[in-house]
Order: C-alpha cells, then structure tokens, then sequence
C-alpha cells in the first residue's frame, strides 16, 4: 500500500488505525431458521451509497430483546459496506426510530478524536484510489472484515482541521450533485417532450416493418490491427462512447455486410442486467469526426444488433421512444433470461409496437433535443471541470494543503 503520507504529514496530524478513534460493529445475521424475537426495519448493502442512506426498500428480520442495543443505529454512527463496493460508506442521520443493520455492514462509531464526516471522505479517496484494496479479503469477491477494518490506517489532524476539511470537500460536493441532477432533469425534460408530443397517437406499427434489416455483428477477437468495433461499453447513456475502442481484423466481404452509416441504430442484445438489454444508440458521423477517426470504418461486435431504419421513422425518435417507460417495458417484456444473461432477438425487436408521428412532427421534435442536447453538454463541461476540482481539493485537503 502506498503511505507516502506518513512521512509528509504536516505538524499536529498523526497516523492512526481505525479501532484507535472509533468503536465498531457488524451487522446481525439474516438467517430465517435461527432469528428469533420481534420483526424491526434493517439496513442492508443496497441501502448504503456514498454519503446517503436510502431507506426506500426497508425489509425487516426477528431481533431478540438483548440484540436492540448491539444492532442500534444512532444519530452521525458511519454506515461502512462489507462487501460488494467495500468500504461504500455513509452516516446514519436518525430519521426512523428502532432501525437496525444486517451482516453486510460495519457500524463505525466515532470516538471524541474522530469527525463522522471526514472519516467518510477518507474511506472514499482511499476507495476511488484503490488504497483499501490492502485491506480486502477474497480473490474475486472483495471483502473487508470487521479485523481488517480495525487495521484501517489514515492520516488524522486535529479535530478542527477535520471539521474544516470536510466542510470544504462537502461544499464542492455539493456543487457536483447539483450538476448531475441538471443533467438528470434534462433526460427527463426530453422524455416529457416526447410524451407531450407523441403520447397520444395510438396508432402503433411494429418495429420490424420500418426497418430494412436487422443484423448481428462480428464474432472476431480484436487484435493490434483491422477496423474499430463497437461493443456493449461503448453503448451507454443514451449515446455513443468512443473512449474505449477495440480493433478488429475482417475479411472486405464481412467488412462490407457490418459497415455502419449515419443513421443506424444499435442495440444491446445481452446482458447480465435486464435493464441495459435493448438499450440502443444512433451512429452519428459526425461524434466520430470530432475524434479524428474514419465514420465510414467503423463496424460492431456480436453482443449488439444494428438496426436500419425505413425514412418513415427517424432512427433518433425511435431511440428516444425506447427510453421511455413505455418504450423499456415493451422490451422487458420481450427479454429472455438462459444462464443469469438476458438476451433479445431480432424476432423480439422486430415485434416492438412503436409510434410513427408525421415526419414533420419527428424533425419539430428532435429540434428540441437538439436544445436539450447543447445544454447537457455545457452541463457536462461544468461537471468535468467540478470533478478535476474535486479530485484537487481531496488531493491538497489530505496533505495539509488548504
């Protein structure tokens, strides 16, 4: 692990090991055969996010007289993940009485040296730095027991300087959530527009007939040479990611037959989460212009299927009506599961009824998103700029340069 901060640490700030400032706690076991006493509401993983607990999807489990105390929660105790993105932490803020923590999660209680807020903004750089991974157990599966935790060793200052460090760090945070919610309001801003416009057309047609083909993409490992290929990771948020892009070697007559255009629409035909299957992008030229590369050397991998549509239906509002509730439950409900992966076929996608506006009505609307568009990339630059500010002021704040 790297501690180059134990020998620069600035006057008055000491190393310590968690179990020196703070008492800890896991979690009650859930077993059904064995629990016994009366059911109270548990914290579970899921229920842990960073700096948030989420008390949306509450279950509850027998907790006996003599366990209330051992599994209580109280006001500013951090809320530390043992398994899955272990050490996601979070303080307990006392909302709902009575409320009790599972196996899955330490219960850090801070000690009179030890500042809720900074211990979690720490756990966290060390987290997104990957310094915890010391402290893991499990090859695959990373755990982080309750001795290991106990071991877990930081830099601590004063108790005021904590304060100030993590008053700063939430101010900052504070500004980046605010960024991220714009941009999530403006995903909902351009599906409201698409129920304001189109909502009401009942007249649906089945996908298959305003498509001209469906296609599978390439098998073929990708090399050191051949053409850019698309795969499931660069098929995310709505859009095309080229930040990670794979070469793959074809023969001409396979490059011919997956050659993408302008205008084809390719969608997620498998995966692990139900959620992402179907999930679709349009090829736009010009995104892959702004990155020096060729448009017209592109071609996709096996786990998408590429869609070309008919000029009844611009591929862009056939995209957006798909992320639409209506649009994702027509596809969930065609999502075939074989071996814990959720697939879709063409003959699946095919049968999706989707409405078809006058074209007129498709440009007026896409004109919209295009509004909608500029103002998520300006939102986007902010967010990048916020996030290298953050990452700044983590980096100063834990060496004593604020």
């Amino acid at each position: 692990m790297n501690r180059d901060w134990r020998s620069t640490l600035p006057r008055g700030w000491r190393t310590v090991r968690l179990a020196q400032v703070a008492d800890q706690c896991l979690g009650k076991m859930l077993d059904a055969h064995k629990n016994k006493g009366r059911p109270l509401p548990y914290l579970r993983n899921p229920n842990v996010r960073w700096f948030e607990v989420d008390t949306s999807d509450l279950q509850e489990m027998p907790f006996e007289d003599h366990e209330l105390e051992r599994y209580g929660l109280q006001e500013g105790d951090v809320l530390v993940c043992e398994g899955g993105e272990a050490g996601r932490a979070a303080i307990w803020d006392g909302r709902l009485p009575n409320i009790k923590f599972q196996k899955a999660i330490h219960r850090v209680r801070p000690g009179p040296e030890l500042f809720n807020r900074y211990l979690v903004h720490r756990l966290r750089v060390d987290y997104h730095e990957n310094r915890l991974s010391d402290y893991y157990t499990g090859a695959t599966i990373k755990h982080l027991t309750g001795q290991d935790l106990a071991r877990y060793e930081f830099p601590l200052p004063p108790l005021a300087e904590q304060r100030r460090i993590a008053t700063i760090l939430d101010q900052a945070d504070i500004l980046r959530a605010k960024r991220r919610a714009a941009l999530a309001q403006l995903d909902t801003l351009t599906r409201s527009f698409f129920r304001s416009r189109f909502g009401d057309l009942d007249r649906r047609e089945p996908l298959g007939i305003l498509v001209d083909e469906f296609r599978y993409g390439t098998s073929l490992k990708s090399g050191p040479t051949g053409y850019p290929a698309l795969r499931i990771p660069n098929v995310i948020g709505g859009g095309l990611d080229l930040g990670d892009l794979k070469l793959v070697p074809v023969e001409d007559a396979e490059f011919r037959r997956l050659q993408l255009q302008g205008g084809d629409l390719l969608f997620v035909r498998t995966n692990g989460n139900p959620d992402f299957v179907g999930r679709c992008a349009t090829f736009e030229p010009t995104l892959v212009e702004k990155t020096g590369l060729d448009p017209s050397r592109f071609i996709y991998a096996s786990y998408l299927i590429r869609a070309r549509i008919k000029s009844r239906l611009l591929p862009r509002v056939l995209q957006e009506f798909l992320s639409t509730s209506d649009g994702r439950r027509e596809l969930r409900s065609r999502t075939k599961t074989s071996a814990g992966q959720y697939n879709i076929n063409t003959e699946s996608l095919a049968s999706v009824p989707v409405p078809v506006p006058p074209l007129p009505l498709q440009r007026k609307f896409l004109e919209l998103v295009g509004a909608v568009e500029r103002s998520k990339s300006s939102h986007r630059s902010s967010l990048a700029y916020l996030d290298a500010l953050f990452a700044s002021l983590q980096r100063r704040a834990f060496r004593g340069g604020l």
